[in-house]
Order: C-alpha cells, then structure tokens, then sequence
C-alpha cells in the first residue's frame, strides 16, 4: 500500500509539472517563439466549413473569397469539407498578418515555415480572437473582412459570447464590429435576437444609433444598426423575421428603410405579408415604400405570386418613386416581366416617362426578345420613344439588334434617327459599321 501510494504521488507530480510546462507553452507563446517566417496551424472546422484550399471559403449563405464577400444564395462545386488551416507571417515574434483556408493541402512557398501541426479548436477560437485588437489595426495588406474567419470557423461554442463582446466594444472599429455582428447572425439563433435588435434600434455601443441613408444606392449596407438587420434577417429558420417586422412597424425612418430591405431578402411569407402592408399604406413615406418594392423584387427567393402582387398594385400606385421601382422590379422577373414590361411601354396612357422607364428596364433583361423591342421602335410614332429605342437596342450585343441599328441608319426616314443609329453604331468595333461609313464617303 505504501508503494501504491508512493506511485500514486508521484504521478500526479509528473502530471502538475507536465500541466504547469504546457500552460507555460501556449500557443501564443510557441507562436512567438517561432523564427521570422510563416507559421501553420490547422484545426477542425464548424460543420458546414467548406473551401477551395486557397482563397475561397464558405459557410451556411456566407461566401468569402480574394476580392469579395457575399452573403445569400451561393453556389461553388469546388467548395469542399475540410480542415480549417491558417498561415500566419511571423517577423520578431509577433503576427504581422495571417491567411485563412479550408482543405486541400499547404501550397509549396518560398518562406521559411515552422508547422505546429493540428491544434484544438477551442485553442484556435482563443488565440485568434485575441489576436482580432492588434491585426484589426496593423496587419498590413490583410483583407479586414476575414480577420475573423479563423476565430469564428473553429468549432468552438465560446464563439458567440466573445462576438457579442466584440459588437459591443467601442475600441474597436467600426469594420471588426460589422463583421462580429455578421457572425452572430450566421452562428446564432433566437437567443440572440434581443442583442441583434438592441443594435438596430440604435443600444448597445455607439455609433449603432446612427440614421441609415434611405436613399443609399447600397440600401442595407451601412451602420451597425442596419448590419444587425441583415444578421437577423440571416438567422436560421427564420427566427429573426418577427423582429425585423416589428422594426419596419415601429423604428426610425432609416430603421425601417433598412428593415424593410432586409426583409425582402428572406423569401419568408410572413416578410412579404408586412411588405404589402408597407407599400399599401399611404402614412409611410414614399421612399421607404419604394425600398419595399426595391427588397420584395430583388430578393433571391421572391416567388412568381409576389411580381403578379406588383404588377397587380401598379396601377393603385400614384408616386412616380413607386412606379419606377415596380418597373425595375419587373426586370427581375423572369415569367412576365418582358412581357409586361414591353405592354406598359406601348401603354399610351402611361407618361413618356414611365414608357421610357419600361422600354430601357425591359431592353436590360436577357429574356426580351430583341425583335420586341425593335418591333416597338417600327411601331411608335413618338420621336421621343423612338429615339430612346435607338438607345435601348444599341445597350444589346446581339446580331438581331446589330442589324436592326444598321437598318434604321440605312433606311429611315428620319434624318435624325439615322444620325442617332449612326452614332451608337459608331460606339461599336465592328468593321461592318466602318465599311458602311467608308460606303457613304465615296458615294
């Protein structure tokens, strides 16, 4: 018993020193250790992690590449499962900048590499969100829109808590809060719906009560408050939707521009139900109505009843703001929205304007037949819309439009809308429309 016992200590003795030498190894500390040069860890990813083994990456409806970041629907056969692999550039001991990547192997460089293998996710998640304060201001060349990538794709569920805490830190800037509050949208679920909205109505740290521009030509991509939205509307099951009507119900003018955006990018019912009620009610300012339409129209899974809803309100419509969004709306759908939109050019009844707004959304959509459109040049008697079907026919590559431009400069009687034609034709390099102008300088 007195041996057992002897043993028995003497292994935990071995176990405290074994425990006490790792503590004093971290990761930051083999890191720091590590000669100038690139240091490579590599670490199991959150389920769903996929990549090229270069520059792209992808998780749920978040797409990451060299010179882009989408969020929605996406589609990229080479995205695969695999280890989450980071290279860091290391030069007196500290990071100077780092590069994410999932699967396939390490590329062949030139640097000097020191490899540490494959660590524990929740050592990855720890390290890399402590390293967020000094890259998020120093690391030269470093695309700022994946500085979190490592932290957060590691399967770690302290995630989380720690973006919550990052979202709320006004020492940090403005960028690295957008992207932590991204990420809580992509990671969380209806437990964070209450500190998503305590952003968009402007609580939590400052500047998140700033007005959102409306009128923005990026509607929902400014501001931490309308970054919120977007990371509600991304929750998953479409937890977030409630609290995104309620925003568009209740909030500021900006607020509800920007909720009413992002609802129509959830292809949720209950989203176009609320949008309906926006567009319809004539207290709401015209803008944020028009931003309705913008949303319903434009969002990636809009189904065919919501353009006939559009196309079914246009004429109860009486803003021209509302109209012209229905117009371009329509340029998005593909079962009616050539067809409708050619009708409403030749619609003699509707303003030069709006005619021309048709005729330009419609030349735009790919599905248009472009003898429709030449046809309505032929058969429009307005020098004004048949000058603007000149200009439409010239924005199409295709031959059919091709001939119908060298017809009109040809043949038309109008003396201007051969000079017209003759003048698009001239924006094009086709040694057709150079032999024609030779032609007419020897006659």
């Amino acid at each position: 018993m007195r041996l057992s016992f002897v043993l028995t200590t003497a292994a935990l003795a071995v176990a405290a020193t074994s425990t006490q030498m790792l503590a004093q190894n971290t990761l930051a500390q083999r890191i720091a250790k590590a000669p100038d040069g690139v240091v490579r860890v590599q670490f199991k990813g959150r389920p769903l992690v996929c990549g090229d083994g270069r520059d792209m990456i992808g998780y749920r409806n978040a797409l990451f590449a060299e010179s882009f970041q989408s969020t929605g629907h996406w589609n990229a056969p080479t995205c695969v499962p695999g280890s989450v692999r980071v290279a860091l550039l290391v030069a007196d001991g500290r990071v100077m900048m780092l590069k994410s990547s999932v699967g396939n192997a390490w590329p062949i460089i030139t640097e000097r590499v020191t490899d540490l293998g494959t660590i524990s996710s929740s050592e990855a998640a720890t390290y890399f969100f402590s390293l967020v304060p000094q890259l998020e201001r120093s690391a030269r060349g470093h695309d700022k829109s994946r500085l979190l990538l490592p932290a957060v794709l590691a399967d770690d569920p302290s995630a989380l808590p720690r973006l919550i805490s990052l979202a709320r830190d006004d020492a940090r800037l403005q960028e690295t809060r957008r992207q932590a509050i991204q990420w809580i949208g992509l990671l969380g679920d209806s437990g964070v719906v209450p500190v998503l909205v305590e952003f968009a109505r402007g609580g939590g740290a400052e500047p998140a009560g700033q007005e959102i521009d409306v009128d923005d030509d990026a509607p929902g991509k400014k501001g931490l408050g309308t970054v919120a939205m977007a990371a509600l509307s991304m929750l998953d099951g479409g937890v977030g939707v409630p609290a995104l009507i309620d925003l568009a119900r209740t909030g500021t003018s900006g607020t509800r521009g920007a909720a009413v955006f992002w609802l129509g990018q959830t292809g949720d019912p209950r989203a176009f139900a609320a949008l309906h009620g926006v567009i319809e009610n004539p207290r709401e300012d015209e803008r944020i109505r028009a931003h309705a339409i913008f949303s319903m129209s434009h969002g990636d899974d809009t189904p065919d009843a919501e353009f006939a809803y559009l196309r079914g309100v246009y004429s109860r419509i009486t803003s021209t703001k509302m109209k012209e969004a229905i117009l371009m709306g329509m340029g998005e759908d593909e079962s009616r929205g050539s067809a409708w939109l050619i009708e409403k050019a030749r619609d003699t009844s509707e303003p030069v304007a709006m005619r021309k707004n048709a005729l330009f959304w419609a030349g735009q959509k790919k599905s248009t037949p472009t003898k429709d459109l030449a046809a309505f040049y032929r058969a429009t008697t307005s020098d004004e819309l048949r000058e603007h079907a000149i200009f439409v026919l010239s924005q199409r590559d295709d031959e059919t439009a091709f001939n119908e431009l060298m017809r009109i400069a040809r043949e038309d009687s109008d003396k201007r809308m051969r000079s017209r034609a003759m003048f698009w034709l001239g924006q094009k390099d086709d040694p057709r429309v150079a032999k024609m102008i030779g032609d007419r300088v020897l006659r």
